[in-house]
């Protein structure tokens, strides 16, 4: 939160119920960092994650996968990692779309100004795409998904619990050479 002024577990949640809880918490959390570290607001990146969803139940692929590739695209604003998705970028056509928008007449767009202008393209298209027919799929297409990322928070959590109490066990460990090899050998007989 310092550095970027973003709650990054927060952004992660929201990435994940924006994709339909069809996100894992460590692929919204790697995408969040690079996304924001890139320049995309929270609400971009949502944005992102709510259209890999539509567009995986739609074409039928990973939403992992779905959502690199659009921050992956934005990002580096790589019109190949897009196309796979059925998201045509043309940066000339993008950065005149966006400077028309924002009143910019007579200078070149900044680099933030065009990374910007790819995140528009992008999030219009696959709202304009695959967001209304999103609206009349069978809501439980996307079961299965959210089941096992329900059960893979459950398990992170657990984790986190398990790694809390042997905390100080390991530390005691760590520090006393003496009690690890007595341990280790009670362990081996």
């Amino acid at each position: 939160t310092g550095a970027t002024g973003v709650g990054m577990q927060s952004l992660t949640e929201n990435i994940q119920a924006a994709s339909g809880a069809m996100l894992d918490f460590q692929s919204a959390s790697e995408a969040a960092s690079i996304g924001i570290a890139s320049g995309l607001s929270s609400g971009q990146l949502e944005g992102l994650a709510e259209g890999a969803g539509n567009l995986s139940k739609i074409l039928g692929r990973d939403v992992t996968d779905s959502f690199n590739r659009l921050v992956r695209g934005v990002t580096k604003a790589e019109p190949e990692l897009l196309d796979e998705l059925g998201i045509i970028l043309r940066l000339d056509t993008a950065s005149k779309d966006y400077a028309d928008a924002m009143g910019i007449v007579g200078r070149e767009l900044t680099v933030f100004e065009k990374s910007q202008a790819v995140a528009n393209t992008v999030l219009t298209q696959a709202e304009e795409k695959f967001g209304a027919i999103e609206k009349i799929m069978d809501p439980s297409a996307a079961s299965l998904n959210r089941f096992l990322n329900s059960f893979d928070s459950l398990l992170n959590t657990f984790k986190g619990a398990a790694m809390d109490t042997l905390r100080p066990v390991f530390e005691f460990l760590s520090e006393n050479t003496g009690a690890l090899t007595a341990a280790l050998a009670l362990f081996a007989i």
